[in-house]
């Protein structure tokens, strides 16, 4: 008996997790606001939140931090108007865009015995990307926190 309340229990949840599943699919349910961003093969950790209009995740990757810092200034830089110093200035400002779909960037690094730390911050009309990029001294992970506010 109890076997059989058990089995109708589980096709009880395999069809409301399929409906459910069906019905995020044909309403078009947001795509992932992270992933335009998210840096190639890293580890999503489970840091963070999901909930607009703050969404922010920790991601992890064995690529250096150079590898890394060169992925997300091709992001930056592209569309810009003008021609940008190379990537290994310490810091700076751009703007780029319409004047309807204003964008600014602005970009930080620091290269220290500790290790070394970059910041990205991308002002888009209706979004703001940040991207740090960490990797301390003698480690060969790169640490990638990545954060989007929707307003």
């Amino acid at each position: 008996m109890m076997a059989k309340v058990a089995k109708s229990v589980m096709l009880g949840v395999t069809l409301t997790v399929l409906a459910m599943t069906v019905h995020q699919v044909r309403s078009g349910a947001p795509q992932d606001p992270l992933a335009e961003w998210a840096y190639p093969k890293a580890k999503r950790g489970v840091e963070g939140t999901n909930q607009p209009p703050l969404v922010w995740t920790k991601f992890t990757t064995t690529d250096a931090f150079e590898k890394v810092w060169e992925f997300y200034w091709g992001k930056m830089v592209k569309g810009a108007p003008i021609s940008l110093p190379p990537s290994n200035v310490k810091s700076g400002t751009h703007y780029a865009g319409t004047e309807k779909e204003k964008i600014v960037g602005v970009y930080f690094r620091d290269d220290s015995p500790a290790g070394k730390l970059g910041v990205f911050v991308v002002r888009e009309e209706k979004r703001t990307i940040s991207v740090t990029v960490m990797q301390r001294a003698k480690e060969k992970v790169t640490t990638i926190i990545l954060a989007v506010d929707q307003r």
